[in-house]
């Protein structure tokens, strides 16, 4: 009966610790500007991050101290806009040139 169990505990080890990879790997790619999420779900742009706090502007003027560690990534809708943005530029710049 227990080793039944031993590959499945192994296989949950291992999802968790490519999870935490991963994780760490997307906070080694945030950068000053970027548009961040935590996981309590804030979004805000980082301000500074350090090797244990990050500092976050949620809003003009409104400035939070959070954990590195309770930083989930960059906003996937932050990248949506900016593509989308410079089609728009694109467009009316066309537009402009008729």
């Amino acid at each position: 009966m227990f080793l039944m169990f031993v590959p499945l505990i192994l296989l949950l080890f291992w999802q968790t610790r490519s999870q935490t990879k991963k994780q760490e790997q997307a906070i080694a790619a945030l950068k000053k500007g970027d548009r961040v999420v935590t996981q309590s779900g804030l979004v805000g742009r980082l301000l500074e991050i350090d090797s244990r706090y990050a500092r976050v502007e949620l809003a003009p003027g409104v400035k939070v101290q959070v954990l590195r560690s309770s930083l989930s990534g960059r906003d996937a809708d932050d990248s949506a806009k900016s593509d989308a943005g410079k089609a728009d530029d694109a467009k009316e710049k066309k537009d402009k040139d008729k």
